[in-house]
């Protein structure tokens, strides 16, 4: 048997996967396609040619160091479409109860407007961000929106982050303690002064009460906090930072809260320089913000005792 068609034969079979394509675009069922493919008589080498090709393709990009290529070709669900053409990641949360599935879909929505979409787009975008962010039962789906809204400009972006971290405590307390950690990092990471008052408040918890592990998931939280107030050249941060810098008794905390005032202020001073005074002297003061009337308290966990 010849490796390949006569040429007429081809032309018949490429003619024929046109036709196919075609009848798709018009109805919008891309299995329309799939099904003229699979019906063509030639479809047995088609299909051999085909795992051919892409074997060799796998290969080539594994020797290329390709390895999220090989992590998706080796997982249980794979599909050749799931590689190369991804699905539309509004469709996967609409239909798709797959907590994996669903968390990589909230990763991949970027920020509409950041990439010349509408207005209506950008709200739809963020309501589902948002929604996710506070009420998605699976932690990783959960993470995975709090990641996403921290990389938007959008001031919603800031309020839902609040609200996630907040509501963190609807799961067990390690996995709370990530969760908060996760939204405290975006905060910084949007760059929006309204997210210094929650940041300022966690920061200056003092340290928790409770056994060991609950003292640790307070800490990791607060070294978070200090960690993303490096973002912000702002009063508050630089006088909530120098505090921590002059009465923590962590070492981490204190070394991490001593990095970010480094970083916010330009100042390269040690961490006991008394110069550190002058430069908080030096920033305007601004009282906390209330942050919508909402209290927490710190006891291995945050917990919003009020709103």
């Amino acid at each position: 048997m010849a490796a390949f068609a006569p040429a007429e034969e081809f032309q018949r079979t490429r003619a024929h996967l046109r036709d196919g394509r075609s009848r798709a675009e018009k109805s919008g069922d891309q299995r329309v396609e799939i099904q003229s493919f699979l019906k063509h008589p030639n479809v047995g080498h088609g299909r051999y040619y085909l795992r051919f090709s892409l074997a060799g393709a796998a290969l080539c990009l594994l020797a290329c160091g390709c390895t999220g290529f090989w992590d998706e070709v080796t997982s249980r669900e794979f599909t050749f479409k799931g590689v190369f053409s991804k699905p539309n990641p509004m469709v996967v949360l609409r239909d798709c109860p797959d907590g994996d599935k669903r968390a990589k879909a909230l990763r991949a929505l970027h920020e509409p407007k950041a990439h010349s979409g509408t207005d209506q787009e950008q709200d739809a975008v963020v309501r589902i961000l948002s929604t996710a962010a506070v009420s998605e039962r699976q932690p990783l789906c959960r993470l995975a929106a709090i990641q996403a809204l921290g990389e938007f400009k959008d001031p919603r972006a800031v309020d839902a982050l609040k609200e996630g971290f907040y509501t963190a405590g609807n799961f067990p307390p390690d996995t709370a303690t990530l969760l908060r950690c996760q939204a405290v990092s975006a905060l910084g990471r949007t760059g929006n002064p309204a997210a210094v008052d929650l940041l300022v408040r966690v920061v200056r918890e003092p340290p928790a009460e409770g056994s060991e592990f609950e003292k640790q998931q307070s800490l990791d939280v607060r070294i978070a906090a200090a960690r993303a107030l490096g973002q912000f050249n702002q009063p508050q941060s630089i006088q909530a930072l120098a505090s921590v810098l002059k009465t923590e008794k962590d070492v981490a905390l204190r070394d991490r809260a001593h990095e970010s005032l480094q970083l916010t202020t330009g100042k390269k001073l040690p961490q006991d320089s008394a110069e550190w005074d002058d430069v908080v002297q030096a920033a305007a003061t601004i009282p906390v913000a209330d942050d919508q009337g909402k209290k927490i308290k710190l006891m291995g966990w945050f917990q919003s005792s009020s709103r």
